[in-house]
C-alpha cells in the first residue's frame, strides 16, 4: 500500500466562489418581468380636442392654447384623448378678463367627446352639461383664477377628484366619479377666464 498521504475530502457542492461569479436570483414570474424590463411609456401631456369645443373658442395650431372668442360662454373644450388616473392636467390661465363674474369649470367626462354633436354642446358645464349622466364638472374660486395662475387636476382610483394652483397643497374637489371607463378632461373656458394654455409636465 506504501505510506500514501490521504488527500483531503473536498464537496464540491460548497466550493467558495468569488462574489462576481456568483448568480443572481431571477424572477420568473412573467407580470414582474414585462413590469421591470418594458422600456418607460412615454405619453405626452393632453392637448384640446380639434372639433369637439363650444361654438366661441379658438384653438391654435399646437391644440396647446384655447381662447374664447365674444362673450363670456360657450368656451367648453375637451382633452383630445383619455386622461389616466394620477395624471395631472396641468393649465396656465394665459387670459383673464374681470369685465364678467364666474371663472374656469373643469372636471372629467367618462364618454368619448369625438362623438358628441357640436349641436349638443351647450352653453355652460355648469349646470348645463353636469346634469347629464357620465360628466362630473365644478367652478374654480375666482379670488383663484388669476392671470398666470397654473392650475393642475387629477383623478384617483377612488373616483376623487383634487386639484391645486401653483403646485399648492391639493385640495379635494369632487367625490364619486365613475372610475371604471376612460376619463376626458373637461375645460370650461367660462366668465373672467379668457384663454389657457395647456402645459407638459412639472
Amino acid at each position: 500500500m506504501g505510506n500514501t498521504t490521504p488527500k483531503p475530502f473536498i464537496d464540491v457542492g460548497l466550493q467558495h466562489r468569488p462574489v462576481a461569479s456568483r448568480q443572481h436570483c431571477v424572477v420568473t414570474n412573467s407580470a414582474v418581468e414585462r413590469r421591470t424590463s418594458a422600456p418607460p411609456v412615454s405619453i405626452e401631456p393632453p392637448r384640446f380636442h380639434p372639433h369637439t369645443k363650444g361654438k366661441n373658442i379658438r384653438l391654435d395650431a399646437q391644440l396647446r392654447r384655447a381662447t374664447r372668442k365674444n362673450s363670456f360662454c360657450n368656451g367648453i373644450t375637451f382633452s383630445q384623448r383619455p386622461v389616466r388616473l394620477y395624471e395631472k392636467v396641468r393649465l396656465r390661465l394665459s387670459g383673464v378678463h374681470t369685465g364678467w363674474s364666474g371663472a374656469l369649470r373643469f372636471g372629467f367626462t367618462s364618454l368619448d367627446p369625438g362623438e358628441l354633436a357640436i349641436a349638443e354642446i351647450p352653453k355652460y358645464a355648469c349646470p348645463d352639461l353636469v346634469t347629464r349622466p357620465g360628466y362630473w364638472a365644478k367652478a374654480l374660486p375666482e379670488r383663484l383664477a388669476m392671470r398666470d395662475n397654473v392650475l393642475a387636476f387629477w383623478a384617483d382610483r377612488h373616483g376623487r377628484v383634487f386639484y391645486s394652483v401653483n403646485d399648492g397643497e391639493p385640495v379635494l374637489f369632487h367625490c364619486s366619479l365613475s372610475v371604471a371607463c376612460p376619463l376626458w378632461a373637461i375645460i370650461d373656458i367660462y366668465g373672467i377666464t379668457q384663454e389657457v394654455t395647456l402645459l407638459g409636465k412639472n
